[in-house]
């Protein structure tokens, strides 16, 4: 009985995760709306990171507990999870086409990304300087990104302003056409703060007592290590957020943004989640880690960066392939890796 009550908290505790990540999400968006935070900064940062709360929770958590196995599988899992199921279920529905602009950036950094993250790991752990290192690299990209976001804009209003004749009607109409959409003033700010805390504490309290306990548990009960639960069932639990909105994107034929959210996560996953981790407690690498996940990691992302290449499109038979290969590793790491 002791088994199913441990399967029993563990779903719960990621149920408990994902409630609890929309209402830190919507509490964050409404409170930086609330300060007229500009929206293109919100979708950059804060949107961004707080749907990767959960992973970014659990496996901070993990690694102060002294889990570091669960810490490593749930991070790098997430990255297999987004690219060869989320992504790939959301091709299998519908093909995406891609904007030629994320395949020259956002893409080609993660691919970089991850053969960095590679060589950081092949002396076998991820210590404090490694990931002081890697959120240094967190700090310069999105400066990077929010910088060139901003200086597009600019020059979208200034393209903007140029086609009205001059003089302009009104000597208010400039500043009006450099709003991109009017910010109420009317948010609640106490019913935000509120999500926020509530989520927040939510994500924190099942990671600690529910989540990383019961994964444990069920990790002693089939003798594998920590990380084969965090590479499978802890990071399928933490991913599903992105599951839904890529599935939802998919269908309702908005496919870039479903790539946009697997690239930044898989971004964060590594640069945020792993580098706050390894601060923490250094991070041991097994040899399966550096010797099969993370070629695996680096084989999906290359062939996205590959697929993405003709015509700008991934098709339904290329993500099937990228399914195949998650399923293939899945099977693998359960039932031979670690045995």
């Amino acid at each position: 009985m002791g088994i199913y009550k441990d399967f029993i908290i563990f779903a719960i505790g990621i149920l408990v995760i994902i409630k609890s990540a929309d209402f830190f999400t919507a509490g964050a968006e409404g409170i930086a709306k609330a300060f007229r935070i500009p929206r293109v900064i919100i979708g950059l940062t804060i949107v961004s990171f707080a749907t990767t709360a959960p992973e970014f929770i659990t496996s901070t958590i993990s690694s102060h507990m002294g889990v570091g196995g669960m810490a490593v599988g749930n991070a790098v899992g997430s990255c297999l999870a987004n690219i060869g199921l989320i992504l790939a279920i959301a091709v299998i529905i519908r093909a995406i086409s891609f904007n030629p602009k994320i395949i020259k950036q956002e893409l080609l950094f993660l691919v970089i990304l991850v053969i960095i993250l590679y060589l950081l790991m092949l002396d076998g752990k991820l210590a404090f300087w490694n990931g002081l290192f890697l959120c240094f690299l967190l700090i310069v990209f999105f400066a990077y990104i929010i910088s060139r976001e901003l200086k597009g804009r600019r020059e979208s209003q200034e393209n903007i302003l140029s086609n009205y004749p001059s003089p302009l009607p009104s000597p208010h109409m400039g500043e009006a056409c450099k709003k991109e959409i009017p910010i109420q003033s009317n948010y609640n700010i106490k019913k935000d703060s509120f999500k926020f805390l509530i989520g927040a504490a939510g994500v924190i309290l099942s990671a600690k007592y529910a989540l990383i306990p019961s994964g444990v548990k069920i990790a002693h009960f089939f003798g594998v290590p920590e990380i084969v639960i965090g590479l499978s069932m802890v990071a399928l639990g933490t991913s599903l957020p992105e599951l839904v909105t890529a599935v939802a994107a998919s269908v309702k034929k908005m496919g870039g943004l479903a790539v946009g959210n697997v690239i930044g996560a898989n971004i964060l996953n590594i640069l945020w989640v792993l580098g706050f981790s390894s601060l923490i407690n250094p991070l041991n690498i097994d040899t399966q880690t550096k010797t099969i996940t993370m070629p695996i990691v680096f084989l999906i992302t290359f062939l996205i960066f590959l697929f993405s290449r003709t015509k700008f499109k991934i098709t339904r038979s290329e993500g099937l392939v990228l399914f195949l290969i998650y399923a293939g590793y899945i099977f693998y790491i359960v039932n031979f890796a670690y045995s």
